[in-house]
């Protein structure tokens, strides 16, 4: 091993991860100066609602037959009618909606159309049926009802397969040569490594609520932190002859150079409207910040991946859960406003995505893992003010309903996927190539405005 090469070791290593990153022989050999990005900005804003949001709770059936199906399967769980947030919005089957009494700003923003839900949707490697989910497992998603899986295939939507790249880690493949900045990735993440960021070919970009990370030993000028300074910037522009040293101190040394750039390019940038110093919202307050400086930063187009722990309600969820809605709903509003003030609420799109729904059976004081959820859709292109797919009859025992209330999805994460990246410009020649699941679904929603 002494006598390797150090761009030996490079293209071993490259080679090595090829291997362990996809096992399943999936390529993404693509042509990216030919992906058609054009000069406006736009980012994609991914938050992950970690454990399973019970989304049946938090939008609610209201028109009188429907609430009596949600009140008698939610039984000791099922929220006062009186109590929700009305909707103004009626689906094809004439149903009515309200929202959990925690998320009085997301009915605002869904009544001003600056916002939509998806109605049951979930990981799905086909279009199944209740009697198909009973004949065979083949065509079901991999640990089904599993935290680790199901969350998993939220992120690279190819539930047949554990794959560990995403959805936004292959969008970047294709298009991160398109932004000036080769430096730095146009993945950021508040979250650090994960799957929906992690592409063959680049990576995330990890920040804090606080911004880049790096070596800050010289913020105060005191005899100590210069003796430091001088020191580390000694160690930087050292060379090694040992080749692995040299390829750590050259990681190194990039890594604190691009530290450097995006702390400089977003430093001077100060928020417009007031933020709650939830960890959420503090991270969308960042998250808006880097929005900002864009042009800064060289960036054409972005995605960002923020991770909101604790849906994980096998007890406490009606207090629970009101009080992690709550930091929900404010803090969308807060991000959605700073889009505003900026102008720029018509360039980025932000979706939630969760593990998995959550039974609509209670186990006494709080639900179980399942399947299919509602998830939240905000921007001025959206489509707004609408549920989007089929919201489902909730009653125990439906053509959905494969036991305790566990309810098949109607919609899957491939078409939420597909309309992401159309808004986003990428042709569907590439998007069939990044969701190669896409097409078993003939039929699918329309999330953006024509």
């Amino acid at each position: 091993m002494k006598n390797i090469k150090r761009r030996d070791f490079i293209k071993l290593s490259a080679a090595a991860s090829a291997v362990f990153l996809n096992p399943f022989g999936f390529t993404q050999n693509l042509n990216a100066k030919t992906i058609n990005v054009e000069d406006d900005y736009k980012a994609l804003v991914c938050i992950m609602l970690s454990g399973g949001n019970d989304s049946f709770n938090m939008l609610v059936p209201t028109n009188s037959s429907s609430y009596k199906d949600y009140k008698k399967s939610r039984s000791n769980l099922a929220l006062n009618k009186n109590s929700l947030y009305h909707l103004n919005f009626k689906d094809k089957q004439n149903q009515t909606f309200g929202l959990h009494p925690s998320m009085k700003n997301t009915a605002k923003l869904f009544n001003d159309k600056k916002l939509s839900f998806i109605a049951n949707i979930g990981p799905l490697v086909k279009k199944i049926s209740k009697s198909d989910y009973f004949k065979t497992s083949l065509d079901l998603p991999l640990g089904l009802m599993s935290h680790a899986d199901q969350l998993r295939h939220w992120l690279t939507s190819i539930p047949n397969e554990r794959v560990n790249y995403g959805v936004g880690g292959r969008i970047a493949d294709i298009v991160q040569i398109n932004n000036k900045n080769q430096k730095i990735p146009m993945n950021i993440s508040f979250a650090g490594s994960n799957y929906f960021q992690n592409g063959l070919e680049t990576k995330e970009y990890s920040i804090t609520k606080d911004g880049s990370v790096g070596l800050n030993i010289n913020e105060k000028r005191n005899i100590l932190d210069e003796s430091l300074h001088k020191n580390f910037n000694n160690l930087l522009k050292r060379d090694y002859e040992d080749d692995f040293k040299q390829t750590y101190m050259d990681i190194l040394r990039e890594a604190q150079g691009n530290h450097q750039d995006f702390k400089n390019a977003t430093k001077n940038y100060e928020i417009h409207g007031d933020f709650l110093e939830t960890q959420l919202s503090q991270e969308l307050k960042m998250l808006a910040k880097t929005i900002a400086c864009s042009k800064k930063l060289g960036m054409k187009r972005q995605t960002f991946y923020v991770l909101y722990h604790g849906w994980d309600h096998h007890d406490e969820l009606l207090q629970s859960h009101e009080k992690m809605l709550k930091v929900l709903d404010s803090a969308l509003l807060e991000f959605y406003s700073e889009l505003e003030y900026m102008k720029l609420e018509e360039n980025v799109t932000t979706f939630t995505t969760s593990d998995f729904g959550r039974s609509l059976t209670s186990n006494g004081n709080g639900t179980d893992h399942a399947w299919g959820g509602n998830s939240i859709i905000l921007g001025k292109s959206i489509k707004g003010g609408e549920i989007l797919g089929e919201y489902p009859s909730l009653k125990l025992e439906s053509s959905l309903d494969i036991g305790g209330g566990v309810l098949i999805p109607t919609t899957s994460t491939d078409e939420l996927y597909n309309n992401l990246l159309k808004w986003y410009g990428i042709n569907s020649n590439e998007i069939k190539k990044i969701l190669p699941n896409l097409k078993n679904f003939r039929k699918q929603i329309e999330l953006f405005k024509i």
